[in-house]
């Protein structure tokens, strides 16, 4: 969120967390803690811990402050020593996971692994045939069925360590043996193949991968629901 809003053409800015509430009378407790934990307060420089104990003492004065009070001056409320209140970098990665579904910055910094394989997405045109290995983040899955034999087989689509997508082919053996089990990271091993120039990774093993932290774990649980389709 910008600390900014515009009214008759003209800018105005937000001092404070208490001068945004007092300016956006309809918002509510639970809508204020969303938009501090996705960040939207960093302007004010201050922590999420302190940004949220604000917002309890507001709403805490809020509902024994008479209803008729007007206030006729922008006045900032005095401010009162709180604690430190330390916070790890990964937990806004965390809050961001929960509240949105993916991290705002790059999620490969939640891995307990730095080893991502020896291949790219950009690297697979020049490796047709050859054997990779590389860990991609889950984009998206689709399940499919063989024409002839109705075995099950899956598709998916991932992002590498650089943000490049790609493709990957799991044929009803690696599908059986191998399958998707939520959201996350995936080390995958397989043969790159070419379709119409298209290239991706015909994947003969494949593991999900652990997070740092099991809050990141849990986080990443949702069973990917993916659609069906029939190919030949």
């Amino acid at each position: 969120m910008h600390n900014t809003f515009r009214l008759s053409g003209k800018k105005w800015y937000y001092k404070s967390l208490d001068n945004f509430l007092r300016r956006t009378p309809g918002i509510g407790l639970e809508q204020l803690r969303i938009l501090i934990r996705l960040g939207s307060f960093r302007f004010t420089g201050k922590t999420k811990q302190q940004l949220l104990w604000e917002s309890m003492l507001f709403f805490s004065k809020a509902r024994t402050k008479p209803t008729t009070t007007v206030e006729l001056f922008d006045t900032e409320p005095k401010e009162f020593p709180l604690p430190e209140l330390k916070r790890n970098v990964l937990e806004d990665a965390f809050d961001e996971i929960e509240l949105l579904g993916f991290p705002l910055f790059n999620p490969f910094d939640l891995l307990a692994t730095t080893d991502f394989g020896d291949a790219t997405a950009k690297e697979l045109s020049a490796k047709k045939g050859e054997q990779v290995h590389i860990v991609g983040y889950i984009v998206t899955t689709k399940d499919a069925s063989t024409m002839k034999t109705k075995e099950h087989m899956a598709f998916g689509t991932f992002y590498d360590v650089q943000g490049e997508v790609f493709d990957t082919v799991h044929f009803p053996n690696s599908a059986r043996r191998f399958p998707f089990r939520g959201r996350g990271f995936y080390d995958l091993k397989g043969k790159v193949i070419e379709d119409f120039g298209v290239y991706s990774i015909d994947v003969h093993w494949m593991d999900k991968l652990p997070m740092v932290s099991k809050r990141a774990d849990d986080a990443f649980a949702e069973v990917v629901t993916p659609t069906h389709t029939q190919v030949t």
